[in-house]
């Protein structure tokens, strides 16, 4: 019997995190706007195994499938 891992991954940019730690919500919301044209086009993230949502407030979510392992007999 084979098996389907996925990997699942969330974040930001390290200076969106920053400035929501600090509580420095409308520069985040500025910056978080102006990162909306700077993410990775599809050709950038081709290498990537899975789909990669960047969501308008600078966050992201990835997906990656693993090889399939075979499962030892029981």
């Amino acid at each position: 019997m084979e098996t389907v891992r996925i990997e699942a991954f969330s974040g930001m940019a390290s200076g969106l995190f920053n400035l929501v730690k600090d509580g420095r919500v409308e520069e985040y919301r500025q910056a978080a706007y102006e990162l909306r044209s700077t993410r990775p086009g599809t050709h950038e993230t081709e290498k990537w195994n899975g789909p990669i949502s960047f969501h308008p407030d600078g966050t992201v979510m990835a997906l990656n499938t693993l090889p399939v392992r075979r499962r030892r007999p029981l």
